[in-house]
């Protein structure tokens, strides 16, 4: 049973005892002079005031509801658990942009073009139609006798979804004269672009909080790498991963692998300078690191018995490509984390949609180690009718 529910009355509930009341104390209160004579409970003033009475006790019970679940750092939410929160000097991460390097590009060598500062690129529209735009932050010129040239690059919008993979990035907004194109490529973030911090992030923080208190505990790293801006998701391996008195702290970011930047301010968070600081821990071989990626290829026929087949086989990709994201994309699929097989059984769920009555594939469980993570390489889904429904 909830709190809610614990403390809750209905409006009906509340109107009952109170006619419970009156009707059971009317002799006696007119015995004392209280009331001149019996009152009429159905209507009138005094059912208007009945009416007035219950309903500012059932608004009542609907704060003392509210407040008792806001009390209470495991059920707090928004607000409440940010004040909750700042009782140890934790706060809720804001977002932040992505910034990457893109290439601007063009078919002959010859001349100088200058690129300006605030041109605009961005991906061709996705599978939901969301189209992610960047701007260029510093003024460049693709130098004569140069095809292509590095541009760094920064998010219009705050959030995660703008850490595209590497080649959405395709198209020039605003036209410059002597560019034929542009492209990111591989690693090309520079920063993680993150979305505000969930209350969920943000409780296990607190709980972490007061776990740390206890020392250089496997609490305490995972507690000092979620301080971070970008880092998503923290395993601490903790026992002697590179021989006795070693730690590795791995870490995934919302771009998925995280960017140098973002471990460098991990380590720098943990380790700090070695001058007063109040971490530092020096009895351990620490090491920051970000898990080691292991290719998965999914291929799979799905029977289908109705339905439109290409809306449920974009269905199906769109889950599985959710299996393998840093930050879950759809409700009620969790990704892959650091350390976690990603097995046959997994992924055939996640294309088990409604109208799917068989899935045929030769996919083999793949086994990650404890620093390894799952990166999708590759997804096929094809389809055919069912024998029989």
């Amino acid at each position: 049973m909830s709190i809610q529910e614990l403390v809750s009355r209905s409006l009906d509930e509340i109107r009952q005892s109170l006619f419970d009341r009156l009707a059971a104390k009317q002799e006696e209160y007119a015995a004392k002079g209280w009331l001149p004579i019996r009152l009429n409970l159905n209507k009138g003033i005094v059912r208007g005031l009945i009416e007035l009475w219950a309903w500012g006790l059932w608004q009542l019970y609907q704060f003392l509801g509210t407040v008792l679940v806001q009390a209470f750092p495991d059920t707090a939410t928004g607000l409440w658990l940010d004040l909750h929160c700042r009782q140890v000097g934790v706060t809720r991460r804001r977002a932040t942009k992505a910034r990457g390097t893109v290439y601007f590009t063009r078919t002959g060598m010859t001349g100088n073009v200058p690129i300006s500062a605030g041109r605009i690129v961005k991906t061709k529209p996705d599978g939901a139609g969301r189209v992610y735009r960047f701007i260029t932050v510093a003024d460049a010129v693709l130098p004569d006798g140069a095809s292509e040239i590095a541009v760094t690059v920064e998010a219009e919008e705050f959030g995660a979804t703008a850490n595209v993979t590497a080649g959405q990035i395709s198209e020039i907004s605003t036209v410059i004269t002597g560019v034929d194109g542009v492209e990111n490529r591989a690693g090309w973030l520079a920063s993680e672009g993150a979305d505000e911090e969930s209350d969920d992030s943000l409780r296990l923080r607190y709980q972490l909080a007061w776990m740390a208190l206890s020392g250089c505990t496997k609490y305490a790293y995972e507690a000092w790498a979620r301080e971070v801006t970008g880092v998503v998701e923290v395993k601490i391996l903790d026992q002697h991963p590179r021989g006795e008195g070693t730690l590795d702290v791995v870490i995934i970011g919302s771009g998925g692998i995280p960017t140098e930047a973002l471990l460098d301010a991990v380590r720098a968070n943990i380790l700090g300078t070695g001058v007063g600081d109040e971490k530092n821990p020096i009895n351990d071989d620490v090491q920051v690191k970000g898990p080691t990626p292991v290719n998965v290829t999914y291929e799979a026929e799905l029977e289908l018995t109705g339905g439109t087949p290409s809306d449920i086989v974009a269905e199906a990709e769109n889950r599985v490509r959710a299996l393998f994201a840093a930050i879950p994309t759809i409700a009620g699929i969790s990704s892959l984390g650091v350390g976690q097989d990603a097995t046959r059984d997994r992924l055939n769920w996640a294309v088990m949609l409604p109208m799917v009555k068989r899935v045929n594939t030769d996919f083999v469980d793949v086994s990650i180690p404890q620093d390894g993570i799952a990166v999708l390489a590759g997804v096929t889904i094809t389809w055919a009718w069912a024998s029989e429904a």
